[in-house]
């Protein structure tokens, strides 16, 4: 029996003809340019953030101060996670059945989904528990305290962010490879861990233990994501899996009470 190598120079130019031939080259370019924006952004604030006697730092700081420069990060936010893809929808460079919005089959995905649920409930909670118990007296860092209303718009944030990137994927790579589906999907994903490894706030938080707890988790469900829609192929089941996980798995710290107010009552006495 003879073997014979596969003609690489061949396949990369029936690869890169495939690809001219792609419908989603503006799904493509848009994100991106999203993903790019996002990694320069992050790291020129976190630049200027860390410099704090230069001019840019003092501007910044300043512009930080002012009541509207909350609302307006909030409205920027609200636009980048949620504006970008649902314009890609609108101009259809998108389309519903990629982003996790077409055709779904409820019965069947719900199966799934139940499949899925139970199985990352289980090794989450194997995981978390003697973790945080094993790192009780480690204070947790005041940037990683939500609301449960808080977490809820984030976890809206985050499951946009990784659908159009998951979908532009899969738009891109239609007609190209066979199992779009699924490679779609891990390049998104490969998207979304190297814009989180990208951005030096997230590289702070995981060498700091507490802080990357919050990492760590995101990351999980960024993962547990990506499977459920391989078998799913529907968004709302994703939010409604990731929704439960974050009420049912205990994996934020609890507040430690200040220390203060007892020293100062007992300075009194």
């Amino acid at each position: 029996i003879k073997f014979s190598m596969p003609d690489f120079p061949d396949l990369i130019q029936k690869l890169f003809a495939q690809l001219q031939n792609s419908r989603g080259w503006n799904a493509a370019v848009v994100a991106l340019l999203t993903w790019s924006a996002f990694v320069i952004v992050t790291n020129l604030a976190w630049r200027i953030e860390h410099a704090p006697a230069s001019r840019a730092a003092k501007n910044f700081q300043r512009i930080r101060a002012h009541p509207a420069a909350a609302a307006t990060l909030q409205i920027l936010r609200l636009g980048f996670y949620l504006g970008i893809p649902f314009a890609a929808l609108y101009f259809g460079w998108i389309d519903l059945r990629s982003f996790g919005l077409g055709v779904m089959d409820w019965a069947e995905g719900a199966r799934w989904a139940i499949v899925i649920l139970l199985a990352s409930w289980l090794l989450l909670m194997v995981i978390w528990f003697p973790y945080l118990r094993a790192t009780l007296n480690v204070p947790p860092p005041p940037e990683t305290q939500q609301t449960i209303a808080r977490r809820f718009v984030e976890l809206i944030y985050m499951q946009a962010h990784w659908a159009f990137y998951r979908a532009a994927a899969i738009v891109f790579f239609t007609g190209v490879l066979s199992d779009v589906m699924y490679w779609g999907s891990v390049l998104g994903l490969g998207m979304v861990c190297l814009e989180a490894l990208l951005n030096p706030r997230v590289r702070s938080q995981l060498v700091r233990i507490g802080a990357a707890d919050a990492v760590v988790w995101n990351m999980g469900q960024a993962f547990i994501n990506t499977l459920a829609f391989l078998v799913t192929h529907n968004l709302f089941l994703l939010v409604i899996i990731q929704f439960l996980l974050e009420i049912t798995v205990p994996h934020s710290r609890a507040p430690r009470p200040s220390s203060r107010i007892p020293r100062a009552a007992a300075a009194r006495k």
